[in-house]
C-alpha cells in the first residue's frame, strides 16, 4: 500500500513557506522536459538563419512566443504542485511528447503550413488543463487560482481550434489574439497569487537552465558555421568572437543578474521578471543565427554579408532583457549594471545603419562584452551574485 500510495499522490502545493524546501532544485523529469525544447528553439533559430530577412525576423519573434509559453506553463505548474506521482509523471512525458511533434511542425508554418503547428500546440496545453484540473480537486487553497487558469487557457484553445477553419493570413491574426488571451491569464489571477505563490528560488534556477540551453544553440551554431566553411583567419576570428560572445552573456547572466526580482518585489518583480525572460531567450536565439550568418559571411559565402543586423537585434533584446530584470531588483535603481545593460544594446543598435560586414559587427560587439564583463568583475571587487543553478 505504501508503494502504491507513493505512485499517486496528489497534487499539493509547494511553496517555500508550505514546505520550507529551501533547496529544492529541478528534479530529472524537468530536465528531461528541457531538452525537448532544443528541438523546437533550433528548428526556430534555423528557419531564421535559413532566410535572414525583416519579415522572417518577426515571424521568427512571433513563433516563438507559444514555444515559450509552452515552457512557461509547465514550469510554473511544476512549480507549485509537482509531487513526481505516476499521473504527474506520464501527463508530463505526454505533453513532451506534444512539444516534439510541435517542434516538427515549425518549418512548415515559415512555408505556410497552418494546420500542424496549432492542433500541436493544442495538445499541449491539453495536457496542462489535465494537470491543472487535478490540482483544482486537490489544492483547495490554489482553487481559485487553478480556476482561473483553467478558463483563460481553455478560451485560448478554443480560439485556436476555431483558427484552424480561418483561411490565410487571418488565422495568423486569431493565433496572435489566442496567445495574447493566454499570456494576459497571470494578470486576471493577480489576487490569487499571493494565496498560491511560487517557490522562489526554484523558478530563478529553471529561467537559467532554459536560458543555458538558448546559450548552447549560440555555441551549436558556431561549430555548424565553422564545418559549412573552410578554416581561414576570417572564419577563425568570426568563429572566436562568436564564441567570446556567447561567453561572456553567460557570465554575465548567471554571475551579475540577481534573481532576487522574484521574491523581493512581490508580484509586480515576479511577473516583470517572468515576461522579460521572453526578450533574452528570443533575442539568444536570434544572435545564435546571427553568429552562424556572420561565420559564413566571414569564410566567403557573400549571400550573407548584409546580415549583420541579426546579431545586433539579438543582442540588443537581451541586454534590454538583462537592464530591466536588473532595475527591478531591488534597491530598483539606474546603476552602474542597468546602464552598462543598456548601453551595450545602444551599441548593437547603431551598429545596424552602418552597414558594417557580419565579421566587423561581431568583434565590435564581442570586445564590448569582454570589456563590460571585465568591469563589473573589477566594480563587484570578485564577488558575484549567486548563480542561478
Amino acid at each position: 500500500m505504501r508503494a502504491l500510495s507513493r505512485l499517486f499522490e496528489p497534487p499539493r502545493l509547494r511553496t517555500l513557506q508550505a514546505d520550507q524546501e529551501d533547496d529544492r532544485r529541478a528534479t530529472w523529469l524537468e530536465l528531461f522536459f528541457d531538452l525537448v525544447f532544443v528541438a523546437a528553439v533550433g528548428q526556430l533559430a534555423n528557419a531564421l538563419s535559413a532566410q535572414p530577412t525583416t519579415v522572417r525576423f518577426f515571424e521568427f519573434l512571433g513563433l516563438f512566443v507559444p514555444v515559450w509559453w509552452v515552457w512557461m506553463g509547465f514550469t510554473f505548474y511544476a512549480n507549485r504542485f509537482d509531487t513526481d506521482d505516476l499521473p504527474y509523471r506520464l501527463l508530463t512525458l505526454l505533453g513532451m511528447f506534444a512539444v516534439a511533434i510541435l517542434a516538427t511542425t515549425v518549418p512548415g508554418v515559415f512555408r505556410g503550413a497552418s494546420i500542424g503547428f496549432p492542433l500541436a500546440y493544442v495538445g499541449a496545453r491539453l495536457v496542462l488543463l489535465t494537470l491543472y484540473a487535478r490540482a483544482r480537486r486537490h489544492v483547495p487553497e490554489a482553487r481559485a487560482l487553478t480556476s482561473t487558469f483553467l478558463l483563460a487557457f481553455g478560451a485560448a484553445i478554443v480560439v485556436w481550434v476555431v483558427s484552424l477553419a480561418i483561411p490565410r493570413p487571418w488565422n495568423y491574426v486569431v493565433w496572435g489574439c489566442a496567445i495574447a488571451f493566454e499570456l494576459s491569464a497571470p494578470f486576471l489571477a493577480w489576487r490569487q497569487i499571493p494565496r498560491a505563490p511560487i517557490h522562489p528560488r526554484h523558478i530563478p534556477e529553471r529561467f537559467g537552465l532554459l536560458t543555458l540551453i538558448v546559450l548552447g544553440e549560440s555555441v551549436l551554431a558556431v561549430v555548424l558555421a565553422v564545418s559549412k566553411v573552410s578554416w581561414d583567419a576570417g572564419s577563425a576570428v568570426a568563429a572566436i568572437s562568436g564564441f567570446l560572445v556567447a561567453a561572456s552573456l553567460w557570465w554575465i547572466y548567471f554571475d551579475f543578474l540577481d534573481e532576487e526580482a522574484v521574491s523581493a518585489r512581490g508580484i509586480f518583480g515576479g511577473l516583470t521578471y517572468t515576461y522579460v525572460h521572453y526578450f533574452i531567450v528570443v533575442g539568444l536565439a536570434a544572435l545564435g543565427a546571427g553568429v552562424k550568418l556572420a561565420i559564413l559571411a566571414a569564410g566567403g559565402d557573400h549571400h550573407y554579408n548584409g546580415t549583420a543586423w541579426v546579431v545586433c537585434a539579438g543582442l540588443a533584446m537581451t541586454m534590454v532583457g538583462f537592464a530591466v530584470v536588473d532595475l527591478v531588483t531591488p534597491p530598483m535603481i539606474f546603476d552602474a549594471d542597468v546602464l552598462l545593460r543598456t548601453a551595450t544594446a545602444a551599441v548593437a543598435l547603431a551598429l545596424i545603419p552602418l552597414g558594417l560586414s557580419p565579421l566587423t559587427t561581431l568583434l565590435v560587439l564581442a570586445s564590448t562584452l569582454v570589456a563590460q564583463v571585465a568591469y563589473e568583475l573589477a566594480r563587484h571587487g570578485g564577488h558575484t551574485h549567486e548563480a542561478s543553478v
